[in-house]
C-alpha cells in the first residue's frame, strides 16, 4: 500500500472512505476545502451511504495507492452539518469557468491537483484541456487515438493555483482581504476580454469588487454590446461610481444603449456638470463628429506663457490623452492655433504660447460626418481635432483613438471573425 503525496481529484470521486476501524463511511461525492492560507486546504469531505448524503470534518485523512486504486483512510472523522463557510471542490471549482491569469484568458477546469504540504492536503493546480476530459471519461487511450489521427497535440495545461482566479470561490460571508485580487492585477484591456467571455452573473460579480478607477478603465476596454448591460445589472451606487470615473463620451455612449426611465436614473445622480454635457452628447446622430468627440481638452488664452502652462499643468494633472494637443483661443472661444508638449520643453519658461504656436489647424465641425474625422487624422496624422460649434467656438476634440474604436476597429472585428 503506497502512500500518495499527489493525485487528481477526480482520481479519488467515487471511492470509499474508510475510518480508523476500516468500517467503511461512505462513497467519496467531494471534498471541502477552505482557502484562508493560500492553496485551498482540504477539511472535509461528503459522501453517500445507502443513499442518504452525510457530511463528515476529520482529525487526518491519507489516501493510498492499493493495486492501482484508491483507497482513502481517516481518523477522527465526525458527522456535522453541511458547511456555510467553506467551498466544495465539485460543486464550486469542477468544470466551472476560472481565469488563467498569465494566459490572460477564461479556461474551464478540468481536473484538479492535490498535494500532501506540511501532513495537509491542498489544491495545487488546475488541469484543463483534451485528455483530462477523456481521462474522465475512461476513454483516454482513443482520445490519443484520435488526436493522432488528426496530427493534432494531445496536451494539458497545468496552472498552479498561483496563477488563477476562481469566479465562484470568493467569500461573500467572510470578508477576506480583497476579491478577486489577482486579476485586479492585470491590464484594464486584457480584464475586458475575460469578462467578456462570462456569463451576466460572473461579470457582476466581478465588476461590484474592483475598485472604482480599474473597473471604469475595463469598462472603457469592453465591447459595446456589453457595457449598457454590464451597467444595467450594477447596483445603482456602483454604477454612478463607475461612470464618474469614465469619460462623458464614453458615458453618453454608453446611456445612449439604456431606456429613458434608466438613462434617467443615472443621470440625476451624476455631477450636474458632467449630467449636463452627457445630454449634450446624447443629442447627436451616431455618424456625427459631436457623438464621438470629448469634452475633456486642454485650451489656453494667447497671451499666456510657457511657463504659465506647465505651472498650470502640474497642478491639475491631466489625464495623458489631454496633453496630445493644447488648444489656443481668442477672445471670442475661436480655435486660432495649437502647441503640442515637445514645444513647452524646448522653450523657455517666459516665451508667449502665440509666439511658438502652429497656426496651420485643422478644425471639425460638431454636425460633420466621422468620415471627415477619418480622412483628416490619417491624411495629417494627427493625435486630435478640435470640434467645433456652429459659431466656430471650441466645444470638443475628437481623439485617434476614440477613432479607431468607433470606426477601424469594428471593420478590424468583422474581418476577423
Amino acid at each position: 500500500m503506497q502512500r500518495l503525496s499527489v493525485f487528481l481529484f477526480t482520481s479519488i470521486l467515487g471511492r470509499k472512505i474508510y475510518d480508523e476501524f476500516d468500517d467503511v463511511l461512505g462513497e467519496l461525492k467531494d471534498i471541502y476545502v477552505t482557502t484562508e492560507q493560500g492553496y485551498p486546504r482540504v477539511i472535509g469531505y461528503k459522501v453517500k451511504r445507502d443513499g442518504v448524503t452525510f457530511h463528515y470534518e476529520f482529525r487526518s485523512i491519507l489516501f493510498y495507492n492499493v493495486d492501482n486504486k484508491v483507497k482513502i483512510m481517516t481518523r477522527g472523522s465526525k458527522e456535522i452539518l453541511p458547511r456555510t463557510y467553506s467551498y466544495l471542490l465539485s460543486r464550486n471549482l469542477l468544470d466551472k469557468k476560472i481565469v488563467d491569469i498569465n494566459g490572460k484568458q477564461v479556461v474551464r477546469v478540468d481536473d484538479l491537483r492535490i498535494a500532501e504540504i506540511a501532513g495537509e492536503y491542498r489544491v495545487i493546480a488546475v488541469e484543463t484541456g483534451p485528455l483530462a476530459k477523456f481521462r474522465r471519461m475512461n476513454c483516454q487511450g482513443l482520445g490519443k487515438f484520435f488526436y493522432k489521427v488528426l496530427n493534432k497535440d494531445f496536451e494539458d495545461k497545468v496552472i498552479m493555483w498561483d496563477d488563477v482566479e476562481s469566479l465562484e470561490m470568493v467569500n461573500k460571508n467572510l470578508q477576506i482581504a480583497v476579491p478577486y485580487k489577482k486579476l485586479s492585477t492585470l491590464h484594464p484591456a486584457d480584464l475586458a476580454d475575460i469578462l467578456e467571455n462570462l456569463d451576466a452573473s460572473s461579470r457582476k460579480q466581478i465588476f461590484e469588487s474592483l475598485d472604482e478607477d480599474l473597473a471604469a478603465d475595463t469598462l472603457e476596454e469592453i465591447e459595446p454590446e456589453y457595457k449598457s448591460s454590464i451597467i444595467k445589472d450594477l447596483s445603482e451606487a456602483k454604477a454612478v461610481e463607475v461612470l464618474e470615473n469614465m469619460p462623458n463620451d464614453e458615458i453618453a455612449d454608453i446611456l445612449d444603449e439604456l431606456d429613458d426611465d434608466e438613462r434617467e436614473k443615472i443621470l440625476v445622480n451624476l455631477e450636474t456638470e458632467d449630467a449636463e454635457e452627457v445630454k449634450e452628447l446624447l443629442k447627436y446622430g451616431d455618424e456625427t463628429i459631436g457623438s464621438i468627440m470629448s469634452k475633456d481638452f486642454i485650451s489656453f488664452n494667447l497671451d499666456i506663457t510657457v511657463g504659465e502652462i506647465i505651472d498650470i499643468l502640474r497642478e491639475s494633472n491631466p489625464e495623458d490623452e489631454e496633453l496630445n494637443s493644447i488648444f489656443i483661443k481668442d477672445e471670442e472661444e475661436k480655435v486660432i492655433g495649437v502647441i503640442e508638449l515637445k514645444d513647452l520643453i524646448l522653450n523657455d519658461s517666459t516665451v508667449k504660447v502665440k509666439e511658438i504656436m502652429d497656426e496651420n489647424i485643422n478644425i471639425l465641425k460638431h454636425n460633420e460626418d466621422i468620415d471627415e474625422a477619418v480622412e483628416i487624422a490619417a491624411k495629417y496624422d494627427l493625435l486630435a481635432i478640435p470640434v467645433v460649434d456652429n459659431n466656430d467656438v471650441l466645444i470638443g476634440v475628437v481623439n485617434t483613438h476614440d477613432l479607431i474604436d468607433e470606426v477601424l476597429y469594428p471593420i478590424w472585428k468583422k474581418k476577423n471573425k
